[in-house]
């Protein structure tokens, strides 16, 4: 069984047999929390009976690394010497041929593997990479203070920048194994720019799904599932993964979507008639988009939710109730049917953006509620994704609960959401925030969505509580500058009991512009501190999300801390303790003029 960590799964394992498919999973993932049942579906088709089946795990969490201050989960290049190193151990070593399968982060650990040892490219002969974000993310820059994994999938950045470079000096467009490089064509998290451009059209497909659901079939229709067993077999890939499409409509000009819709002898499939719109879409022919989706209503849901989608927009610009009404009415059709075909997810997709029009826009808050339930009831029992998460927090504006609505906006936050996603899921919360008539919460939503207006006038004060009077006496020293609105002093004072300390600590640390450390033996000693704080402030003092300066209270071991690397308030030679109390308001005096000065500066 799996379990955390650098482990073995092993799916399928038996002796004299020297062919493995080996699965590697991603970002924030784990054996059964990405794979599912999908190697075990593959064990049992007769075509590859005569592979092993294996996973490798490894560290790695959506919350914030103490890398290069405690411990934490490895980066990219680490992961690869690991799996290297693991595939000369048993029981990977005497596989003699590999099939890799790597979903997301698990696609750049393998391409850094193979480009750092020359000795395992001929053993690997399949590589198929899920959802692999192989040109880099632009979200992940945003977050690359939390942690070095993401700051090694971070669009631009050194580590895929050097890979891609690498990458086609070495391989070029003729790899000496079987590639392909797959999109899932709902996959919000990893775009085709990222997963399918780097490599030629001819290793390019796409299959169903979002970014998990591509590569967890629940049962032997998957496509994913299907397109790997005929990639190790002689079986038939489906055969709309390569269509183009599905494969690179986002690449394609407006005459060339067009051109292959045309050409297309058979219908189109939801998907790529999706894909189009949002071609045009992009090109900001909005209209030509809906006229498609318009031609294509009887292809199914997904036509209906992204049509139903381009009218409230509409409305949104403009405010015509007819494209309001339109957009209703698409949703409602919509629905009915993921109501009778039981799709969670559809389901909740449907009834949060009902429930946006009945209140935003007619004023109907009982059936928006209702709405809001349904959302609720169906998202339960969805996987979690960003937009289960955000549609739970929305449902929660609409049935009075904004503390709720806006702990789930921190989590939508943490989940690495791309800038556009934030923007879509802001302005329908703010627009909500608005009709309530609520201006502390349309405040919260603002500093929460608007990453120009995240970092506030505000310092974090981190502080043992057993130091709490200097904590006091800073405060006191500092009432000036607070009290003219310059300034916001935040502490753990702040929270209100009942509240998730931790959630709110964090938050109030992506607002800050300068954090200030109350350096003493308790401080240091400290478990919280250490294990919760600590690391989060220092990553992202390193990175310049913010500026930290320390003030030393008392004789402390800080010289064994990466503390002792950024600029202390005041002399740490004389710690406040040990000075007079006149020279101890003359030395707060200075460090509340160099926090300010910090702040502005």
């Amino acid at each position: 069984m799996a379990s955390p960590g650098h482990r073995i799964t092993e799916v399928r394992r038996r002796g004299g047999i020297y062919r493995a498919i080996l699965f590697l999973h991603g970002f924030s993932g784990g054996h059964e929390d990405t794979w599912g049942l999908f190697p075990t579906l593959v064990g049992t088709d007769p075509a590859l009976n005569d592979w092993d089946i294996l996973s490798l795990g490894y560290g790695t969490s959506m919350l914030p690394d103490i890398r290069s201050i405690w411990s934490a989960d490895p980066d990219v290049p680490i992961l690869a010497t690991h799996l290297r190193t693991r595939l000369d151990m048993a029981p990977l070593a005497p596989y003699r041929s590999l099939a890799i399968v790597a979903h997301s982060m698990g696609g750049l650990v393998v391409q850094r593997a193979l480009l750092d040892d020359h000795d395992l490219v001929p053993r690997v002969k399949h590589l198929l990479l899920f959802g692999t974000p192989s040109n880099g993310l632009v979200k992940a820059g945003f977050f690359a203070f939390l942690k070095p994994q993401l700051r090694n999938m971070a669009a631009g950045g050194e580590f895929v920048t050097a890979l891609r470079r690498e990458w086609t000096e070495r391989f070029d467009d003729a790899p000496p194994f079987q590639l392909l490089a797959v999109a899932g064509d709902r996959d919000q998290f990893v775009p085709p720019e990222s997963s399918l451009s780097p490599f030629a059209a001819r290793f390019r497909r796409v299959v169903a799904g979002d970014h998990l659901t591509m590569i967890k079939g629940a049962d032997s229709r998957s496509e994913g599932l299907n397109l790997l067993i005929a990639a190790l077999s002689t079986q038939p890939e489906p055969p709309a993964a390569s269509d183009t499409l599905r494969a690179s409509p986002l690449e394609m000009s407006e005459p060339e979507v067009e051109r292959a819709l045309t050409d297309r002898e058979d219908k189109p499939t939801q998907a790529e008639v999706v894909n189009a719109a949002i071609r045009f879409d992009l090109d900001g022919k909005r209209q030509h988009a809906i006229e498609l989706l318009e031609r294509h209503l009887d292809l199914g849901i997904d036509i209906k939710g992204t049509l139903g989608g381009r009218y409230k927009r509409l409305w949104l610009e403009g405010g015509d109730l007819v494209h309001a009404k339109r957009a209703m009415d698409l949703y409602w059709e919509a629905l009915e049917e993921a109501t009778t075909t039981k799709d969670d997810e559809q389901v909740y997709y449907h009834a949060i953006n009902l429930a946006f029009l009945a209140y935003v826009v007619f004023d109907r808050k009982n059936e928006a509620q209702r709405h809001a339930r349904l959302a609720l009831r169906y998202s339960a029992k969805a996987p979690t994704t960003l937009w289960r998460v955000a549609t739970e927090a929305e449902a929660q504006l609409y049935l009075g609960q904004p503390d709720r609505a806006l702990k789930l906006y921190r989590e939508v936050i943490r989940m690495g959401a791309e800038r556009w996603q934030l923007q879509s899921a802001g302005q329908q919360a703010y627009s909500v925030a608005q009709k309530i008539g609520d201006q502390a919460l349309q405040e919260e939503l603002q500093t929460l969505f608007n990453p120009e207006s995240r970092h506030k006038n505000r310092i974090f004060v981190s502080y043992s509580h057993r130091d709490r009077e200097w904590l006091e006496r800073l405060q006191a020293m500092m009432n000036p500058f607070l009290r003219k609105g310059e300034l916001e002093l935040w502490d753990d004072t702040r929270l209100k009991p009942g509240q998730k300390w931790l959630d709110e600590i964090r938050s109030a640390l992506a607002s800050c512009r300068v954090a200030v450390l109350l350096v003493s033996r308790d401080f240091l000693a400290s478990d919280f501190i250490y294990r919760e704080e600590l690391p989060v402030i220092l990553n992202a003092a390193k990175s310049g999300e913010i500026k930290l300066l320390w003030v030393y209270l008392s004789p402390a071991v800080y010289e064994e801390t990466p503390i002792k690397d950024f600029q202390a308030a005041h002399d740490p030679s004389r710690p406040l303790a040990s000075l007079a109390a006149v020279e101890q308001d003359e030395a707060l005096k200075r460090i509340a003029v160099g926090i300010k000065s910090a702040v502005f500066d």
